[in-house]
């Protein structure tokens, strides 16, 4: 997905949000730097190709220091502790893997980069609305029978504390064919190796990272391991906005699992803001 106008918007407001990791009397100097850089940029790059930039910077100026890993610690325990009540919520369904499913899709709620802040009765609220959610519509059956068929799955990750979730569903698949990849660097609240530990993602299923920084999967940026295994898999499911800006004019047989966060999102897939989201990347441009 190229960046539309409204996403540099986007952009500025995370560089200031991203301002309070570094010394106040550097914010003038930043800013400007990222408002020079939006100047000169290529809109045809995903908004996250963008985004990128901006984070670098800021990097240049921490020294590398991870503003989120606090933040990300705290979605990882907090998440956790619904760990039991969700598994029996899932034990319990009818239909398990659909409830996984839909628990996936709503623990995308957990993205800094998008919003600030959530409390527990908003995070609560979108697991309900979400195990209410009638996804008939979408491409939920024709995952299944893909997961299935497949011999190779690849499961991409987006941010910590929705990783615990990702498990869950994990948990509903043919665990042997599946390898989950993580962020190779720290980016706002994106999950890492250390963020799949956190949770005990790598006891179940093979875990990697990308090698990239990119708030999303930028695939000239991925390392080689992460490359080989994309191009193998017969099956890539993809977690997050992140990814879907980044993937979503890539051929390959792709599953998009994701919350809408905002308009732009929203227009490129012909939805609304606010819904829920499984869709087949070959088929993302049909009504559902």
């Amino acid at each position: 997905m190229k960046t539309y106008y409204e996403c540099l918007a986007c952009i500025i407001n995370q560089t200031i949000k991203n301002l309070s990791a570094v010394e106040k009397n550097k914010h003038d100097e930043i800013l400007r730097k990222v408002l020079i850089g939006l100047a000169d940029a290529d809109y045809t790059l995903s908004p996250p190709e963008l985004a990128k930039k901006t984070y670098d910077l800021i990097g240049e100026y921490t020294g590398g220091k991870d503003a989120y890993a606090e933040i990300k610690k705290t979605s990882n325990k907090y998440i956790l502790d619904l760990y039991d009540e969700l598994k029996n919520i899932i034990r319990k369904s009818d239909n398990p893997f659909e409830t996984a499913l839909h628990l996936a899709v709503a623990g995308n709620i957990i993205d800094f980069g998008a919003k600030h802040n959530y409390s527990d009765k908003q995070i609560h609220r979108e697991i309900n609305e979400m195990l209410s959610a009638d996804l008939s519509s979408s491409h939920t059956e024709e995952l299944k029978n893909e997961i299935n068929n497949a011999d190779k799955i690849l499961y991409l990750g987006d941010n910590a504390g929705e990783i615990v979730f990702d498990k869950l569903f994990v948990e509903q698949l043919p665990k042997e064919k599946i390898i989950f990849a993580v962020r190779g660097k720290p980016v706002i609240n994106d999950a890492t190796i250390d963020d799949a530990e956190d949770v005990g993602l790598t006891k179940i299923v093979k875990v990697i990272d990308n090698g990239s920084g990119y708030p999303g999967t930028v695939l000239k940026d991925c390392s080689e391991e992460f490359i080989k295994t994309f191009e193998e898999a017969d099956l890539i499911i993809s977690k997050g906005q992140g990814n879907y800006e980044t993937l979503s004019e890539v051929d390959k047989n792709i599953f998009f699992l994701l919350r809408i966060k905002c308009d732009i999102v929203a227009r490129d897939l012909n939805k609304n803001p606010g819904d829920f989201v499984v869709l087949s990347g070959y088929k993302k441009y049909l009504t559902t």
